[in-house]
């Protein structure tokens, strides 16, 4: 798994952010909010590129956990295709693959074969979740992180130092939003 140091999330004043971008999937989103007489705040896509955050809007933190259920919804529709092409590249495949919003790791992959992602990849430029797939990937024929699971993952991935080295950054471009209280 590919820990992180959690002093590196920048801690802002909360906000309801209106507008984001996801270069894992080259998207942007625009988000409209929309007050309605309702106990709850859902977040809906309405349009491409359009994401309508409705209900009490005015509870900042429902807004923000709204907008992480949707953020988990994408996650859940783009990142599993995604890293079941990629195993069936290198020949290791997943026996399942679930979508999380862990608040410590990147990805994790479990002795059953089953591959966690964070839905906070898609804040991450493709190169970098490309990674974090290929390391996980190689868990499921190394379990551990010895020098024969690190020469896997520089088998299927030339710039694997360098990646490395960038994860441990890579938690400054989450927004403050999408990490859970």
């Amino acid at each position: 798994a590919i820990d992180v140091v959690r002093n590196q999330i920048p801690q802002l004043p909360p906000a309801r952010p209106q507008a984001f971008d996801l270069p894992a999937l080259a998207e942007s989103w625009r988000v409209e909010y929309r007050q309605m007489r309702r106990a709850s705040v859902g977040a809906k896509t309405d349009q491409p590129g359009r994401i309508v955050v409705f209900g009490r809007i005015d509870d900042i933190d429902a807004c923000h956990a709204a907008l992480r259920r949707w953020l988990a919804r994408r996650a859940s529709d783009a990142l599993p295709p995604w890293i079941e092409r990629m195993g069936a590249q290198c020949g290791y495949q997943p026996t399942a693959v679930a979508i999380k919003n862990q608040r410590t790791r990147w990805g994790s992959c479990a002795p059953s074969g089953r591959i966690s992602l964070n839905c906070k990849l898609l804040f991450l430029p493709r190169e970098m979740v490309r990674y974090v797939m290929v390391h996980e990937l190689c868990h499921l024929i190394e379990p551990n992180h010895s020098h024969r699971f690190w020469a896997h993952v520089r088998a299927l991935e030339h710039w694997a130092d360098a990646r490395h080295g960038q994860m441990r950054d890579a938690w400054k471009l989450v927004p403050s939003w999408a990490q859970p209280p």
